[in-house]
Formats: structure tokens, sequence, C-alpha cells
């Protein structure tokens, strides 16, 4: 363990130097933030208020190094496809252990640096763009325990890019497939309650709906916690094992240069 605590540490401080990029990534998400509150606020007919609309939406921008499905260490695929690989492979550790802490590394460093700015400012906003605090600190508590198994959640589904890229050996149309799906069904850029019901009834067992929707209704004391979470925590195991399997039969059959 002590080998994966000092590349995360490595990683970690590393992510911290983009400073200048997450500053202009904290603009970008406000702007989109204000945007996705005006967008929806016009048309909402559903059970969320205002305040649980514009707080649905500053969680997501605050939170999206950790939720976002694209915000992934892509260096990854550059190691895969040029044949660097190897390196990895004879190290003398888990190779799926290993990309799975470079990616929490690379998600929390550039949280660390958006984060804050973005809920300083989202709660001290006018109505209705003010972000609200959650009712009591266990609500919080569990919220934060609910958002560390979506980063959890979100890095298991990219190491299925990495494997699926060593046997395609070029992970460009994965990519754009599985985030133009996932930017679609995650609930992210279209909350849930603005789907069918009975579409909300089938996503709330199903992976998409322990991305974001859990712990930003947790949050917003919307859902049943414990339940939410207790699914979230089936989807990780079963996508972490699955992970692991599926690596190790990649690297049986590796190519590199062609050898």
């Amino acid at each position: 363990m002590r080998q994966y605590f000092a590349l995360f540490k490595v990683r970690f401080n590393a992510g911290l130097q983009y400073r200048g990029a997450a500053l202009a990534g904290v603009v970008t998400q406000f702007a989109w933030g204000f945007l996705s509150i005006l967008l929806f606020t016009a048309f909402n007919t559903t059970e969320m208020s205002p305040e649980n609309l514009s707080t649905f939406f500053w969680l997501r921008q605050s939170t999206i190094a950790l939720t976002a499905i694209w915000m992934m260490d892509t260096s990854l695929f550059q190691v895969i496809e040029s044949g660097d690989v190897a390196y990895e492979c004879a190290r003398p550790t888990d190779l799926y252990t290993l990309w799975f802490v470079r990616n929490v590394a690379f998600r929390c460093a550039r949280f660390v640096l958006r984060a804050g700015p973005i809920v300083f400012v989202a709660l001290f906003l006018p109505e209705p763009f003010r972000m609200s605090l959650p009712q009591t600190l266990t609500t919080f508590t569990l919220f934060i325990v609910s958002l560390g198994i979506t980063l959890l959640l979100e890095i298991s589904i990219n190491m299925f890019l990495y494997i699926g890229t060593m046997y395609m050996k070029s992970s460009l149309g994965i990519r754009i497939l599985t985030i133009s799906l996932f930017d679609l069904l995650d609930g992210s850029n279209i909350p849930y309650p603005f789907f069918p019901k009975p579409v909300q009834e089938f996503f709330k067992f199903t992976f998409f709906y322990g991305l974001q929707t859990t712990p930003f209704f947790i949050y917003m004391g919307l859902i049943q916690p414990i339940s939410a979470i207790a699914i979230q925590v089936v989807w990780l195991i079963l996508f972490v094992l699955l992970g692991k399997f599926l690596m190790s039969k990649a690297l049986q059959r590796i190519e590199v240069f062609g050898g």
C-alpha cells in the first residue's frame, strides 16, 4: 500500500500545479451553472423547487472533477497506444490498482482547486441562483460518503475504457461513445426529475443514478440516503471485480509494437 500512497501523493501534487487552467475552468463552470439554472427554471414543472434546482447545478459544477465521466487521466490512453504500457506491466504492482490510484489523485487535485471558489460564491448569490445548505450535519455527512463512492464508481467505469483500449488500439471511438452516452443518461445535464416517471423509477436501480443524482439528492434531502448508498456500493463492488478480471485477461494477450 505504501507505493500506492506515494503515487497518489506525487500525482496529487502534480495536479495542483495547474492553477491557471483551474481558474479558467471555474469561470467556465460559473457560466454553465447560470445558463443551466435559467434554462431548467423556465421549463420546470417537476417536484424540484427553484432552490433545489439551483443547488443541484452548483453541486454539479463544484464537484465536476469528481463526478464527470470525461474527467479522467487521458495520459494513460497514450501509454497504451504508444506501447509504453509494457513498462507499466514490468512494475511490481497491480496495474489495475496503480491506474485506479492515479485517477483518484488526478480528480482530487482538480476538485481541490475548483470546488472552494464555486461553493463560496454560490452560497452568497441572490435568489433564485443561491445554493442552499444541507438541513442537518448528518445529511451533509451522508452526502460526503455518497460523493466518495461516486468518485470510486466513476473511476471504476473509466477503467473499462482503458481496458477496452488495450483491445482496440485506439481510444477515440470508445471515449466519444461513452461520454455521449453518459452525458444523456447520468442525470447531470438533464436532471432525472425532468424524465418521465417510469424512466426515473428504472434508473434508480442502475449505476447511472449513483454517479451524480444520489449524492446531490441526499444533500437536498430528496431521497432515502441509506438505500441509495447501498445501491452505489453494490455497483462499485461489481464494477471493480469485473474490471480486475477483464484487466487480467487483457494483460494476457496485450500487444506491444506488434509483439
